[in-house]
């Protein structure tokens, strides 16, 4: 694989952070997305519309959210970054009525990419970390 495409690939997922977690922008997610995505976090395939509906919630519960990417690395048809997100609850969230505090969580995230599309994601976030900023 060419480092042109390597590098296209990681743009790709920045791009998307940004179309999902940064601005909000379901024509961008639409186009971002394999029409066969595959979520191994959710343990099932996710169509744009639900990638959009998740990206709505999140917003609509954390107002100002965003997403920086801290290390982002890439090799063959796999993007692998660690990222963190920052937003202020302001609506409940797992069980947890809006604190109104600013938060600050972490994750690692992979991405296979194929034919110019995201494919699949393996996820692990740390929401045990963000529901202690929220509970305590």
């Amino acid at each position: 694989m060419s480092n042109a495409t390597i590098d296209a690939n990681k743009a790709l997922v920045l791009a998307h952070y940004d179309a999902v977690t940064n601005r909000h922008d379901p024509d961008a997610i639409r186009a971002q997305l394999a029409p066969d995505f595959f979520d191994h976090a959710a343990g099932k395939r996710l169509s744009a519309e639900d990638v959009i509906a998740h990206s709505a919630a999140m917003h609509e519960t954390f107002a100002d959210l965003s997403a920086v990417a801290e290390c982002l690395v890439a090799e063959r048809d796999i993007v692998a970054g660690r990222f963190v997100w920052r937003g202020r609850h302001r609506s409940p969230w797992r069980g947890i009525q809006p604190t109104g505090r600013h938060v600050e969580f972490r994750g690692m995230t992979f991405w296979r990419i194929q034919d110019g599309k995201i494919s699949e994601r393996w996820a692990e976030i740390d929401f045990v970390g963000l529901e202690r900023q929220l509970r305590d």
